[in-house]
């Protein structure tokens, strides 16, 4: 077996019998030992043989022991070395000065032997305990970086995934997203495609939020393109069904522990029959046309649910026709789970509608320029709550 390195002492008196009395206490229990006579000495001997710790005497000619202890403390590469001075005095003045230049103790003189082998066998181990935390931290470090290194990445390709709501231009469709992930990455999602001359629009907001939620969120993602994209699924209440039943085989809902979901709002918006239709899991949509509000209320079953213990078998679709310049907006959960500067409120969703109708006539930019200032206030210094998303849009030409 590998025996133990013993730890070296550094004894630093101007009297041999001092340092006598030392070397013969200390070697006997163990430590090895090197000395120093002079002030100059002992800073010599500490940069050719670094000690684990230095019991220096206060007062010594040429250079004192407050002077050493400064210049000890000065260099980087010594200034970890836990000093305890050797002294006759023990005024508060005395003490304090020694404290300042960086002493961790002190040992009157004459030497109690069990004081002094305490005192030395405590701050070598404080030193240990140091050592094994900075190694430690720096290999937590080490993971950290390679941790958020892989959550940057994850975070790109997550936005690379979402789709780029620009294209709704060209469509006669403005819009507005506020889309503000909680940690790096996020449980939200929004999710769009045109498919068979109509456009489909997708909210949704899953189980959890950072590395989870948005593991889910992709899941989620997935499983619209194969629903409507290639098995060709257009009603929004059959996309749902559909979506709750993938949800529940792949992640074994009923049989795992885990239980995962999500809420989601979809809608297919067919601008030439002027038609939106919605169906909804626990998101309802805002719709406001001529000033007037109405609310799009969704089922009140979530993605990952058994149905049948609520008695219910399948969602609902609803269709309106809307006119030009109308205006949608579906949002997350996440805005009204924030808490206020005081830690004390939450945003309530009668609220945050309210607010809503109060910009819905403004261009989308300033309606964005208000939300985001809304929410800051809010908010203030308070940590951000949840994930959130915002979507709107306004259908102002036909195709």
């Amino acid at each position: 077996m590998k025996s133990k390195i013993k730890p070296l002492i550094l004894i630093v008196d101007d009297t041999p019998q001092n340092i006598q009395v030392l070397a013969n206490i200390l070697y006997e229990k163990g430590y090895n030992i090197s000395i120093a006579t002079s002030g100059n000495q002992a800073l010599l001997s500490v940069n050719s043989d670094t000690p684990d710790l230095i019991l220096l005497d206060i007062q010594m000619p040429e250079i004192d022991g407050y002077e050493v202890c400064e210049k000890i403390k000065s260099n980087p590469l010594t200034k970890d070395i836990p000093i305890i001075f050797l002294t006759a005095k023990i005024e508060n003045e005395d003490l304090l000065q020694g404290f300042k230049a960086g002493a961790v103790d002190y040992i009157t003189k004459p030497f109690n032997v069990a004081e002094l082998t305490a005192r030395v066998a405590t701050h070598l181990e404080l030193k240990r305990s140091r050592a094994r935390i900075e190694t430690l931290n720096r290999k937590l470090n080490v993971a950290y970086n390679k941790i958020k290194n892989s959550i940057d990445y994850a975070r790109l390709i997550q936005e690379e995934m979402l789709p780029d709501l620009n294209i709704l231009q060209a469509k006669g469709i403005q819009h507005l997203l506020i889309y503000k992930p909680k940690d790096i990455v996020s449980g939200d999602f929004y999710w769009m495609a045109i498919n068979n001359e109509k456009l489909f629009i997708a909210v949704a907001d899953c189980t959890g939020h950072g590395v989870p939620g948005a593991m889910l969120s992709i899941s989620g993602h997935n499983l619209l393109n194969e629903i409507i994209n290639i098995e060709k699924i257009y009603d929004p209440a059959a996309i749902l069904y559909k979506l709750n039943e993938r949800v529940r085989n792949i992640f074994k809902q009923g049989l795992s522990e885990v239980h995962v979901g999500m809420d989601i709002a979809i809608c297919v918006i067919d601008n030439c029959e002027k038609t939106l239709e919605f169906a909804g899991a626990n998101i309802p949509i805002l719709y406001f046309s001529n000033s007037n509000v109405q609310k799009l209320i969704p089922d009140k079953l979530g993605i990952g649910e058994d149905y049948s213990r609520k008695h219910k078998s399948c969602f609902s679709t609803q269709i309106i026709k809307f006119n030009k310049g109308d205006r949608f907006f579906i949002f997350t959960d996440g805005i009204l789970d924030q808490f206020d500067n005081m830690d004390q409120n939450k945003i309530t969703r009668k609220g945050f509608e309210q607010f809503f109708s109060m910009q819905v006539e403004k261009p989308f930019s300033s309606i964005k320029e208000n939300l985001m200032k809304f929410m800051q206030d809010w908010q203030g210094d308070n940590l951000q709550t949840d994930d959130i998303l915002i979507v709107g849009f306004e259908i102002s030409k036909p195709q």
